[in-house]
């Protein structure tokens, strides 16, 4: 199975839990890349992200371009609201 890709962009502001709401009313998703001693906070589009989904799960590996920069990653967690049917937040692994 060919690697998905997430396009992300880095979130400089609007950190914390409101921060983390605001950014998925409007249809974006918060996440974390974390890396070989550092983190990185992004974010990226809901609807885009479905589709990724449809083929990838926790576990699966996949590129999550930041920039210019492609990382080779690994989805750890994806935090769901169950009632809202809504994604919340997606750790990603740096391999």
């Amino acid at each position: 199975m060919a690697e998905q890709i997430v396009e992300a962009i880095e979130r400089k502001e609007d950190m914390g839990s409101a921060g983390a709401r605001r950014l998925v009313r409007s249809g974006r998703i918060p996440g974390v890349i974390y890396g070989k001693g550092d983190v990185k906070p992004i974010s990226f589009d809901a609807h885009a992200f479905s589709f990724v989904l449809r083929k990838a799960d926790v576990g699966s590996k996949v590129q999550v371009k930041l920039g210019k920069k492609t990382y080779e990653c690994e989805i750890k967690e994806i935090q769901e609201d169950l009632v809202k049917s809504l994604i919340k937040h997606v750790d990603f692994k740096e391999i």
